[in-house]
């Protein structure tokens, strides 16, 4: 986003006995030298909840008991963890919260010299985020921590195993795809909270057009990943279009008045549209036609949405 990734997280040695977490981009510093208040998780508005829950999932600090300053003198000291993230608003749909949590995990093993696999970070995500009783699943991860396409598979289970396949696609599709990917701010929030339980509520409850789209955006998935291994661009257009139209069976709550309205403003500008997430708001991802360009699209916004935040967002795929 804007020329750089968005997401950074460091930590520094120090030599007091304690632990800093500092967030540039919430402009929020936190000192502990209690280990009582580490293994607190249970406040959503703690704006540490995501640091805490990074250090008990990797096993640096344990769920219950202990002491902080043992535990930092066999560690050598106390440290810092610095976060940040940038170019990207709060309910962006671009799962930043847990690309953050993968960068914390993966920066504590660099840190802690602890060796770790790709699967060892989509697996402490998902710990933490049961820490946090945030929900949410392994998808933003897998698809945030490590360049280019993947297609991502597992199979039903309390233990997720990840069956990970980086997707090749030839070198002309990806230049194709560069020129024809564009990202879309709606200027609009939205806090998806609540909608796994409603998605899982109506999949259980057996409701007859949430059990169809589901069942068939995993057919979509995999004839997604066909259609660009040949190279057809516009095969995966349609067939972004095509889950667009799931989604909304799945969650009427993806789409409003404001994304209709952005879609329809576009409409014979664009082969394909999806919502990024959860919907509702946050970013929207299109194909756009062959020839025409980002520039047309963000001409297009402007003229009809005027002074709002409804804009073209200046993104790159990154493919290694």
């Amino acid at each position: 986003m804007n020329g750089e990734k968005p997401v950074l997280v460091k930590l520094e040695r120090m030599d007091e006995l304690k632990v800093v977490f500092d967030s540039r981009d919430m402009d929020v510093h936190g000192e502990f030298e209690e280990i009582s208040e580490l293994q607190r998780t249970g406040d959503p508005f703690d704006p540490f909840a995501l640091q805490k829950a990074c250090l008990l999932a990797c096993g640096i600090i344990p769920m219950k008991g202990h002491s902080l300053k043992g535990i930092l003198e066999r560690l050598g000291g106390g440290f810092v963890m610095h976060s940040e993230v940038t170019n990207v608003p709060k309910g962006s749909g671009l799962g930043t919260s847990s690309i953050l949590s993968a960068a914390c995990v993966k920066a504590v093993f660099e840190f802690m010299g602890i060796g770790y696999t790709e699967e060892d970070l989509y697996s402490h995500v998902l710990a933490m985020e049961q820490i946090m009783s945030t929900g949410g699943g392994w998808q933003d991860q897998v698809g945030g921590v490590t360049p280019g396409l993947k297609y991502i598979t597992s199979m039903p289970g309390i233990d997720q195993k990840l069956k990970v396949v980086h997707v090749e696609i030839p070198e002309e599709a990806r230049k194709e795809l560069d020129e024809r990917f564009c990202l879309i701010y709606t200027g609009q929030r939205r806090l998806a909270r609540n909608l796994l339980r409603d998605v899982i509520g109506r999949y259980a409850g057996n409701e007859p057009d949430s059990v169809f789209a589901l069942e068939e955006i995993q057919k979509v998935a995999a004839l997604m990943r066909f259609e660009l291994e040949r190279g057809n661009v516009d095969g995966f257009a349609k067939l972004l279009d095509y889950h667009w139209e799931l989604s909304k069976k799945v969650d009427a709550g993806s789409s409003n008045t404001l994304i209709e309205q952005i879609f329809s403003s576009i409409e014979e500008l664009i082969d394909g549209r999806l919502v990024c997430g959860a919907g509702g708001g946050g970013f929207l991802q299109v194909v756009l036609k062959k020839g025409v360009t980002k520039k047309q699209v963000a001409e297009r916004l402007h003229e009809v949405f005027m002074d709002s935040l409804v804009d073209v967002a200046d993104c790159k795929l990154l493919w290694e």
